[in-house]
C-alpha cells in the first residue's frame, strides 16, 4: 500500500516539476544569452556606471527587454508608409546579393509562413484517410488548392498539412477533396498537443463536424 502511494505521488510530482523546471531552464538560458549579447547596447544606453549598477542589483532580463522594445519599435516603423518603402528598398537590395539573397529569402518564407498561422485558414483541424482505409490521421487545413488543380480534378480540394509525431515541425502536404475531410471541433493547438503526445492528450469535446 505504501509502495503504491509512494509511486503515485512520485509520478505526480514529476509531472508537475519536470515541465516547470525545464521551462525555467530554457527561459533562463535564453534570457542570459540575450542579456550577454545586448550588454554593449545596455552599456551604450546606461553607460558603464549604469551597466555596473544593473549587474550589482542583479536585474536579469534587461537586455531581453531592450531587444523586445527594439523589435516592437521596428514593427511600428515597418508598418507605416515611410517604413514600408524603406523595408521594400532594403529587401530589393538584399535580393541583389547572390548568397545573402538565398539565405534571406529562405528565412523570410519560413517567418511569413509561421505568421500566417494566426489566420483563419490555419485554425482548422480535419480528419483524413491516410495512408489507406480504414486508417485516419489528423491534419491542418492550410488553404484551398489553386484553381488549376480544381479544374483538373473537377472538385474543390483542400491543402492539408499532416504533421509527424512527436515532431510536428515536419510532415506531409496532401491535396484532399473537401468532401473527404472531416472537420474536427478542436483548435490547431489542441490538435498539435494530441499529435505531440502520441494521442494521450485528448481534447474535449471530441465531436466532429462534417463539411
Amino acid at each position: 500500500m505504501f509502495k503504491k502511494a509512494f509511486k503515485k505521488n512520485l509520478i505526480a510530482g514529476l509531472l508537475v516539476t519536470i515541465p516547470a523546471g525545464l521551462t525555467y531552464m530554457i527561459l533562463s538560458f535564453v534570457i542570459t544569452r540575450v542579456d550577454r549579447a545586448m550588454a554593449p547596447v545596455v552599456k551604450g544606453i546606461f553607460g558603464s556606471r549604469g551597466l555596473q549598477l544593473l549587474e550589482e542589483w542583479n536585474i536579469p532580463g534587461t537586455g531581453f527587454l531592450l531587444l523586445a522594445l527594439f523589435i516592437i519599435g521596428v514593427g511600428l516603423f515597418g508598418t507605416n508608409f515611410i517604413g514600408k518603402r524603406i523595408v521594400a528598398l532594403g529587401e530589393k537590395l538584399l535580393h541583389q546579393i547572390p548568397v545573402v539573397r538565398v539565405i534571406y529569402t529562405s528565412i523570410k518564407k519560413v517567418v511569413d509562413t509561421l505568421s500566417l498561422t494566426d489566420t483563419a485558414s490555419f485554425q482548422k483541424m480535419v480528419l483524413i484517410t491516410y495512408p489507406r482505409e480504414p486508417l485516419k490521421t489528423l491534419g491542418i487545413v492550410c488553404c484551398n488548392t489553386p484553381d488549376g488543380i480544381k479544374d483538373k480534378t473537377g472538385e474543390k480540394m483542400l491543402n492539408v498539412f499532416v504533421p509527424t509525431s512527436p515532431n510536428p515541425t515536419t510532415g506531409f502536404l496532401f491535396m484532399v477533396p473537401e468532401k473527404d475531410a472531416v472537420a474536427m471541433d478542436m483548435s490547431v493547438e489542441e490538435g498539435l498537443k494530441m499529435i505531440i503526445s502520441f494521442g494521450m492528450t485528448n481534447p474535449e469535446p471530441t465531436k466532429t463536424l462534417k463539411n
